[in-house]
């Protein structure tokens, strides 16, 4: 038996039920971030078909793309605070490569953080999800935290997530030091 457009997810999205395109147009900013992304790769396998890699051949894989894409940490000190540079894509996938790391600088008492985003080239909710949980860590410890975030996606991401007014990101690290 045929799914009516009632019951049936697949039939709701082309029968009354309203289509991708739709939801687009009505503000799914979650769901148009990740398109960009994809676009922005070159297509759903990365680009990998395209430069013959999709089989998984190590031979045509030169690295390059992996490696601006691969998240990171670079964690340093500039007078009281401890910068903590987030690079490649923050994603589900690169949460765990950069948590450890965005742990360590918030851990202790009254600790000083300035969390900066200019090196990242994705970031979607499990990076809100990161940079809540280290706010909560620095606010629950006495200490303070800046974000330095030029990226306009970026933006869009944390004002979806409803966090610029709380993390107040700014533009430059000479901005975020000023700041007191």
């Amino acid at each position: 038996m045929q799914g009516s457009a009632d019951g049936d997810p697949a039939a709701r999205g082309s029968a009354g039920g309203g289509s991708a395109a739709q939801g687009f147009a009505e503000g799914d900013l979650a769901a148009q971030d990740s398109a960009d992304h994809l676009a922005a790769r070159g297509s759903a396998d990365g680009g990998l078909a395209a430069q013959g890699l999709a089989d998984g051949d190590p031979a045509g894989w030169d690295g390059g793309a992996a490696d601006a894409a691969a998240p990171r940490v670079h964690t340093h000190r500039i007078g009281a605070y401890t910068v903590v540079e987030l690079h490649g894509e923050i994603d589900i996938a690169g949460v765990g490569s950069v948590g450890p790391g965005l742990d360590a600088a918030t851990a202790g008492d009254e600790p000083a953080v300035i969390v900066d985003l200019r090196p990242t080239a994705f970031f979607d909710c499990s990076g809100l999800g990161l940079l809540c949980r280290a706010h909560r860590r620095v606010m629950e410890r006495g200490g303070r935290m800046r974000l330095v975030c030029d990226n306009a996606l970026i933006l869009r991401t944390l004002r979806a997530g409803r966090l610029l007014d709380v993390l107040r990101p700014v533009a430059t690290l000479d901005e975020a030091l000023r700041e007191e």
